[in-house]
């Protein structure tokens, strides 16, 4: 298990597309549990980013997401938001570095969200942009998850993860579990 990072809870995500101000509604269920995370590669140890997975400006060809494990799902979750945050920098916390949404069959009570490329659009099956990076206001290239970006300056960055149960219409998503963990310094 990664340890946790104490941060703040943020409910505040942008809804589905990365041009609507509309945000998901939630409603926090009153069985809510804290899921447990782990990373999918070793090379990642939630205290210091691989050297191999910063951006683009820093690292030739960008790098890529941690890929992570969950377990302890509620089961009816359904779906899994991702957001990738800069605890340090105050212009990429709560999401600046990308949320994403994951497809989990209902019913499962783990599952493993695979590494994904970062400062692209072009996603594998199963997710979903929720918001796009906000690096682009910095000069950054554009796309779903912006890989830890500080030039080394020692920048904390995290990933807070939400397991919901998203309706089939436009309706309250129910938030089932969540936690919050290092993704390591860079």
């Amino acid at each position: 298990f990664v340890p946790t990072v104490a941060l703040a809870l943020s409910l505040s995500f942008n809804a589905c597309s990365d041009t609507s101000n509309n945000r998901p509604k939630y409603k926090i269920s009153k069985d809510r549990v804290e899921l447990n995370v782990s990373f999918g590669d070793k090379k990642w140890d939630g205290k210091t980013v691989p050297k191999d997975e910063i951006c683009s400006d820093h690292h030739k060809g960008g790098g890529n997401s941690p890929a992570l494990t969950i377990s302890n799902l509620p089961k009816k979750t359904n779906y899994i938001i991702l957001s990738f945050s800069d605890e340090t920098f105050k212009g990429m916390r709560d999401g600046g570095h990308g949320v994403l949404g994951y497809i989990v069959k209902e019913g499962s009570s783990s599952v493993t969200i695979p590494s994904l490329k970062g400062e692209t659009f072009t996603l594998p099956i199963g997710f979903d942009s929720i918001r796009k990076h906000q690096g682009e206001q910095f000069g950054k290239k554009g796309g779903a998850y912006l890989p830890p970006c500080s030039g080394g300056h020692g920048n904390l960055y995290s990933v807070n993860l939400k397991a919901v149960e998203r309706p089939s219409d436009k309706g309250e998503y129910i938030l089932l579990g969540d936690t919050n963990i290092s993704l390591g310094r860079y």
